[in-house]
């Protein structure tokens, strides 16, 4: 195998891993109310304060192994903002999702004429949509959408917070991304929070040009 296969091996086993901590949470908020209201008290709050105790017991055996002090925070803000969602997100239970996702795999195989042996994986893609390009899905949702100045604003001010910055602005943003029943890809959310004390400028980047495309396409519809 050479480095960069072993690279991209390793990227998209961490960013699996992501996924799958955010699908823990929610499955967790939608099982357990208790669980629940203990990840969302931890809103805005470091590792270290006291409403952020009762999270230790449901999130460490989740973290990473020997992860940082940043990385731990990481999980920790992504677990409180899946937790402040409304409680209608976690309404359905997990059954009927896993049965829905069931049924969507067994028709893509019908349209393909393939089994499940013949069935070729999809080639993943190195990132999923970032913050940046929901808060311009919300811009252009039907319905009630978010204002294209106060979206504008709102990324404008995310992209020049420090580590700390981000933690604390994030939850307002996403109460407004969600209001217009846009989804958040919180594993690819969390890989930039995990990543934001080195690369922010790079995800800075990324999330304003996933923005600025997605309005932008649609101003020209």
């Amino acid at each position: 195998m050479t480095f960069q296969a072993f690279e991209a091996s390793k990227r998209r086993r961490t960013r699996a891993s992501y996924t799958e901590f955010a699908e823990s949470i929610e499955r967790l908020c939608r099982a357990d109310p208790g669980a629940h209201a203990a990840l969302r008290a931890g809103l805005r709050r470091d590792l270290d304060h006291p409403r952020v105790r009762p999270m230790h017991r449901l999130l460490t055996t989740r973290l990473p192994e020997d992860c940082s002090d940043e990385t731990a925070q990481a999980h920790y803000t992504v677990a409180s903002l899946i937790a402040a969602q409304p409680r209608h997100a976690f309404a359905r239970d997990q059954e009927d999702d896993e049965a829905t996702a069931a049924e969507r795999g067994e028709q893509a195989l019908e349209k393909s004429g393939k089994s499940d042996k013949d069935a070729a994986p999809p080639e993943p893609t190195r990132y999923g949509p970032s913050f940046g390009a929901s808060l311009g899905q919300a811009v252009i949702a039907k319905g009630a959408p978010m204002r294209m100045s106060a979206a504008e604003n709102r990324i404008n001010l995310l992209t020049r917070q420090s580590l700390r910055g981000i933690r604390l602005h994030l939850p307002a943003a996403v109460n407004q991304v969600r209001a217009t029943d846009t989804p958040i890809d919180w594993g690819q959310l969390l890989a930039d929070l995990v990543n934001w004390p080195y690369r922010s400028g790079h995800i800075c980047r990324r999330w304003l040009q996933d923005f600025y495309r997605i309005t932008d396409r649609a101003d020209r519809d």
